[in-house]
């Protein structure tokens, strides 16, 4: 399937969900996976002030919006576009929705967070939990650890507080 019908269908829904305005770029980054970055306005950029009955908060909350909490929406998104292209043109299709670079600032901050905890397992030789994260930045953190002879990762608790702990290998 072209990318092309891809960002259609993500322009579509975000048109559909009131932010069609809010879109600046919809750019597509080809790599060892799909990755569709939507680039939204900031509020600096608009054409015009809020009415006096809209929030300047709501106007500064667009990104926030469509991000959520912990990233929630924006995976939801994602999910829906999905499924969106699988019933439309029957065809399954794989890639990583990002909105202002949510994402991948997010996988910066986890890789630094993880080379800190392993450095502390390293240096302590104790268990070092991590935050609560997705499965996919679970898997993120073992691929990262995989490499490290003398470390040793598992994934704990149930949903949505299942985390990792680094710990020294046994």
């Amino acid at each position: 399937m072209e990318t092309e019908r891809i960002i259609e269908e993500i322009k579509t829904l975000l048109t559909v969900m009131g932010f069609g305005d809010e879109v600046q770029e919809v750019s597509l980054h080809q790599g060892a996976a799909t990755r569709i970055s939507v680039w939204l306005r900031e509020p600096a950029s608009r054409e015009r002030e809020p009415a006096p009955m809209e929030s300047r908060e709501g106007w500064a909350s667009a990104t926030s919006a469509l991000i959520g909490e912990r990233g929630n929406t924006l995976g939801a998104i994602e999910h829906i576009v999905k499924k969106i292209i699988r019933k439309k043109y029957n065809e399954e299709q794989k890639f990583t929705l990002d909105i202002n670079n949510y994402r991948m600032c997010r996988l910066d901050d986890l890789k630094q967070d993880v080379k800190v905890a392993a450095k502390e397992v390293r240096l302590y030789a104790k268990p070092v939990p991590l935050r609560p994260m997705s499965s996919f930045e679970r898997r993120i953190v073992h691929l990262l650890l995989a490499e490290y002879p003398d470390i040793a990762t598992e994934s704990i608790g149930r949903e949505p507080a299942r985390m990792v702990v680094i710990k020294p290998y046994p």
